[in-house]
């Protein structure tokens, strides 16, 4: 190993366990995913059972933890214009998360304890104090709940869930069967 490399990566370990966790770029701790998956039964469709909204909210942990600010994005077709990812939208994650565990306990319980109608109550005043209209295009950090919606419907999972067939949006079906209507989700 030569030297420059060696020390560029040893004081960036060493300035990673000096943050504060919240200072770390898509750090997600067993606490959030925890809480993530409170999150994910109250705001993603009841229809979809609660082994799949867990899976879904552990798969957007996953997600923050891979994510790369400044990362090159795909361009697409045509398009010849590179463009970096924004910076990293789970920096409130744990904030946003434990203002909804601090405003479940005025209500005399932690946040994974209340009823479904009192979750979605403070999810929604947590929504609309954080001014979110509509659910974004990609996470951007608004707010956690928000994000997790973008995350599942943007994905090839939630444009099935939403149509009601197995588009499979990011999978290549070949030409062999090109022709065929996609198969209704079972």
């Amino acid at each position: 190993m030569q030297r420059r490399p060696f020390l560029k990566w040893l004081f960036s370990v060493l300035a990673a366990l000096r943050l504060p966790r919240w200072a770390r770029a898509g750090t997600v701790a067993a606490a959030d995913e925890k809480a993530l998956k409170e999150l994910g039964g109250v705001v993603l469709p009841e229809s979809l059972g609660r082994v799949r909204t867990d899976k879904i909210a552990a798969d957007f942990a996953t997600w923050i933890r891979g994510y790369k600010a400044g990362a090159e994005t795909n361009t697409g077709y045509g398009v010849t214009r590179i463009q970096p990812l924004p910076p990293d939208p789970s920096a409130h994650y744990a904030e946003q998360l434990a203002a909804l565990d601090k405003a479940a306990e005025t209500k005399g319980a932690p946040f994974a304890k209340l009823d479904a109608a009192a979750k979605r109550a403070l999810v929604e005043a947590a929504i609309d104090e954080a001014k979110v209209e509509r659910i974004p295009q990609r996470p951007n950090g608004r707010h956690v709940a928000a994000d997790m919606l973008a995350f599942f419907y943007n994905s090839s999972d939630g444009q099935d869930y939403l149509y009601g067939v197995a588009i499979k949006r990011d999978d290549c079906r070949g030409l062999a069967n090109s022709g065929e209507r996609p198969k209704p989700v079972g």
